[in-house]
């Protein structure tokens, strides 16, 4: 639904006067029948453009920054007693920001420089990274007596997860769009799949490793049971059960969490300061050289 709306939003929209023009042009681009062989010929070429191979780069390492925050936040909140269902409940009223964003942002998507937007939401997507990560660590302090949390709690984090979901659907219109205008549209959805691909497998990828190395960062102590008494570190399964079954809480000495978040967050500042030129460059090139069947 999501495709089919920004796709609506950025299809240009022929002139009367240019009728001829216009035809002449959907023929010159009329879509190529390739087979298995030809379409990953194709494929291969389109990978090897010159402009592309930073695309590429882009694609893949962009969503390193969001890694930690996207991947753990919501096993951080549950193991503090957040109701899965609960959780879920955020995404109900998804939907109408995801109809009306694109509405908003149809002339910045739809004209030479989507990317801007891409640019713009960026940082604030990063920002949302932090905020997660304090009201994680506040998130504590909210529960009640009987165990659960208020609704002023609740309330809290849907303000900043609606935030954090305008950031991301921003970027995420950003990218498509571009990639739509950069697409040959004499392979079909070949192009825009290869794109959507290598996009999916960069915001893939980075939580995998963040989740594997996370641990590592971790450091336990065993605490006696309603004292603050330190009785040694339970860093390992072995230690952790041996005090459980003394009577004693393995407690978090350094949560891991924060300093993936941290790690990934300086990454993204990085990231964005050596990116954001290239990224501007990316609207000058002429939309022809990121095609790989030129047109006659």
């Amino acid at each position: 639904m999501k495709l089919i709306i920004l796709l609506n939003k950025i299809r240009p929209q022929p002139e009367n006067g240019n009728k001829g023009s216009d035809e002449e042009k959907e023929k010159n681009e009329e879509e190529l029948s390739l087979g298995v062989k030809e379409t990953y010929t194709v494929l291969a070429k389109i990978l090897c453009l010159k402009p592309m191979l930073v695309m590429i780069v882009v694609l893949l390492t962009g969503k390193i920054a969001f890694a930690a925050s996207d991947g753990m936040t919501d096993l951080k909140l549950i193991a503090v007693g957040i109701t899965t269902d609960k959780i879920a409940s955020r995404s109900l009223f998804l939907t109408p920001l995801h109809i009306v964003l694109p509405w908003l942002l149809g002339k910045q998507t739809a004209g030479p420089k989507p990317l801007n937007v891409f640019l713009w939401a960026y940082p604030y997507r990063l920002i949302m990274g932090v905020v997660f990560a304090l009201l994680v660590y506040w998130t504590p302090s909210f529960k009640e007596s009987s165990g659960d949390y208020s609704y002023f709690y609740y309330a809290i984090w849907m303000a900043a997860y609606y935030m954090q979901q305008i950031a991301s659907y921003c970027i995420f219109l950003s990218m498509m769009a571009f990639n739509a205008q950069i697409s040959d549209p004499k392979i079909g959805g070949t192009y825009m799949t290869l794109l959507n691909t290598l996009n999916n497998l960069g915001g893939n990828w980075p939580v995998t490793l963040f989740l594997s190395i996370t641990d590592f960062f971790n450091r336990k102590n065993c605490v006696a049971t309603g004292t603050k008494l330190i009785l040694g570190a339970c860093n390992t399964k072995k230690d952790e059960e041996m005090c459980i079954k003394g009577g004693d809480v393995c407690e978090f000495h350094i949560d891991g969490y924060y300093i993936s978040v941290g790690i990934c967050t300086i990454i993204g500042l990085l990231w964005y300061r050596i990116f954001y030129r290239r990224i501007k460059y990316f609207q000058k090139i002429p939309r022809q050289e990121w095609r790989v069947i030129k047109n006659k």
